[in-house]
């Protein structure tokens, strides 16, 4: 039997809008490192929850310059790169200062 009477499945993200979430944990843990980053266990919650949003962003960056290569949607994978590098670079700064 053939495959043929079934669609062909799309392997392709159409949108990398969603690939940004991971700033959402970077800016958790950006906000308790600004408000309560003199406190241990605030620095310590922020440290863990800065390290999921950063591993979920690397994985997200691997996911947007994929989607750069195969020409898709390139103005907006830029934009999740670009937000993307900034909050981490921030989140890792304010870890090192405080």
């Amino acid at each position: 039997m053939s495959d043929s009477s079934y669609p062909a499945r799309s392997e392709t993200k159409a949108s990398v809008r969603g690939d940004a979430w991971p700033v959402v944990p970077l800016a958790v843990a950006l906000l308790l490192l600004h408000t309560l980053g003199d406190q241990t266990w605030a620095y310590v919650t922020a440290a863990v929850v800065g390290g999921i949003g950063l591993l979920a962003s690397v994985i997200a960056l691997v996911e947007c310059v994929g989607a750069i290569r195969k020409g898709l949607a390139r103005a907006e994978a830029a934009w999740v790169i670009v937000v993307l590098l900034v909050a981490s670079c921030a989140v890792v700064y304010r870890l090192i200062v405080t």
